[in-house]
């Protein structure tokens, strides 16, 4: 189907052993529920070997799945709903707890996380396979959501307002990146928004 064949493009990579290849999961905001984890290990234990990885992405990423077993690990994913594309693409987007769980979380990151993938899922869908961006967001300028290193990146922040209210902000940075061999980039601060404004601003 269509869809199986956007999801091989985007998620599974060629390994070094002929007919082996490695699947890459994206895992919305790195946050999974223990049922479905549970579910996910019968079938890395039915579908690959032994070296299977959590990645610095905070996605899953499969190793040694033959390449005639594909489709049927495609449609066991589906019914996990663990089938969507971009693994490491711009919709898979890293993201701290944020608010959520974090004492020191001043934005929701993992809210704004939702909202974006969701923008770009409907709106610029093409982007997924044809463009390597990067999007990461921290909660404060702490960074655990590895914003500094990303294409585009958010962290938390706070704007005072005329009438002396302070509300909740989004600095934005642009143009970080690694570059492999141990070197990286560091984005540059761009603007502060207003945090509803995140989505537009992306």
């Amino acid at each position: 189907t269509p869809a199986f064949e956007a999801w091989k493009k985007a998620n599974t990579f060629a390994q070094k052993q002929m007919g082996y290849v490695a699947v890459g999961l994206p895992i919305k905001t790195g946050d999974i529920a223990s049922d479905k984890a549970r579910k996910l290990a019968d079938l890395i234990e039915q579908f690959t070997r032994d070296d299977n990885r959590f990645s610095v992405g905070q996605s899953i990423l499969l190793r040694d799945v033959k390449e005639e077993h594909l489709l049927a690990l495609y449609r066991a994913l589906e019914k996990l709903d663990l089938h969507r594309i971009g693994f490491h693409k711009i919709n898979d987007i890293v993201t701290c707890p944020g608010t959520d769980t974090c004492n020191l979380g001043i934005a929701s990151s993992m809210g704004l996380a939702d909202e974006l993938q969701k923008l770009i899922e409907t709106e610029f869908y093409s982007l997924i396979n044809t463009h390597d961006i990067q999007i990461k967001i921290s909660g404060c300028m702490n960074a655990c959501g590895q914003h500094s290193m990303a294409s585009i990146g958010f962290h938390g922040s706070s704007l005072k307002a005329a009438d002396k209210r302070v509300l909740p902000a989004l600095q934005v940075l642009l143009g970080g990146a690694t570059l492999g061999n141990g070197e990286g980039k560091i984005a540059d601060k761009v603007i502060k928004v207003p945090s509803k404004r995140g989505p537009k601003v992306l």
